[in-house]
C-alpha cells in the first residue's frame, strides 16, 4: 500500500496514540527506555568507536521497539527481549540505515561547526566586550546552522519510517528510505504539528533533572509507530 496523505491534525493524534500505547504497559516501557539510555551511555564511554557503534545499532534497537508496539496492541506482553528483537529482522538492512544516518550526521556536524570555533565561554558576570564577542560569534554561526538544518531535515525524512518498512514490509534499506522520504514529504503539515508538540514535550521533560524523558521517550516511540500505521497501513476508508 502506498503512503497516504493525512490531515494536519493527525500530528496531534500520533502523540495521543503514543500516550495510549505507553499506558498499556508503562513500567515495561520505562524499563526499556532506561536500558536503552544506559546502553547509550556505556557505548559513549568507549573511545572513538562507541558513539559510532551506537548509531549503527540504534535502528536495530528501534525496530525491536516498533515490533513491541505492534505486539502490545495485539494483546501481547511487552518485555526486555523486544530491545534485541530487531537482530532477527533483516539486521543488515537496519545497520545500513544506521550507517547512512551516521554519515549524514557527520556531514551535518561538519557544516554546522566545521568553519566555526563555537561560542566563547562567558563568565558569571561577563563584560560588555565579552557579550559583544559572543553575539558576534552567534551571528557568524547562523548561516552554517541554517545550512546544517537544511541537510538534517531531509536526513530525518529518509530514516523516519525506514526501520519500520524494513521490518514490517521486508523492504531493502534504500527502498525503505526512499519510501520514508516521500511519505514525510506528502505529510509535511502533520509532521510540522507533530514536531512542535514533541519539542514542547521534550523541553518540559528535561526540566526536572531530565527524569521526564523516561515517559516522553516511550510516548515518542509509540507516536512513531502510530504515524506509520496511519500513513502506510490504514486506508482512507478505515480512517473514516
Amino acid at each position: 500500500m502506498p503512503p497516504r496523505s493525512v490531515a494536519i491534525g493527525h500530528g496531534l493524534q500520533w502523540v495521543s496514540s503514543g500516550w495510549h500505547i505507553f499506558k498499556r504497559s508503562p513500567l515495561a516501557w520505562m524499563g526499556l527506555t532506561v536500558t536503552l539510555v544506559l546502553a547509550w551511555l556505556l557505548l559513549l564511554n568507549i573511545p572513538k568507536v562507541g558513539p559510532l557503534l551506537f548509531n549503527l545499532l540504534f535502528p536495530i534497537f528501534f525496530a525491536g521497539l516498533m515490533i513491541g508496539c505492534r505486539d502490545l496492541i495485539q494483546g501481547r506482553q511487552l518485555h526486555f527481549g523486544y530491545l534485541i528483537a530487531g537482530f532477527r529482522e533483516n539486521a543488515s538492512a537496519l545497520v545500513t540505515v544506521g550507517g547512512i544516518y551516521l554519515v549524514g550526521m557527520l556531514i551535518v556536524m561538519a557544516i554546522a561547526f566545521g568553519s566555526s570555533e563555537g561560542l566563547p565561554k562567558l563568565p558569571a558576570k561577563p563584560s560588555p566586550e565579552e557579550v559583544a564577542a559572543a553575539q558576534a560569534a552567534l551571528k557568524r554561526m547562523t548561516g552554517p546552522l541554517l545550512s546544517a538544518m537544511a541537510v538534517y531535515v531531509p536526513l530525518i525524512m529518509l530514516t523516519w519510517f525506514a526501520p519500520l518498512l524494513i521490518v514490517f514490509r521486508q523492504m531493502s534499506a534504500l527502498a525503505a528510505m526512499k519510501a520514508s522520504f516521500f511519505a514525510c514529504l506528502r505529510n509535511i503539515g502533520a509532521f510540522f504539528v507533530y514536531g512542535v508538540i514533541v519539542v514542547l514535550l521534550w523541553v518540559v521533560a528535561t526540566l526536572p533533572m531530565m527524569m521526564g524523558l523516561i515517559i516522553v521517550l516511550p510516548v515518542i516511540f509509540g507516536s512513531i509507530y502510530a504515524s506509520y500505521i496511519d500513513i502506510f497501513e490504514q486506508t482512507d476508508e478505515q480512517a473514516a
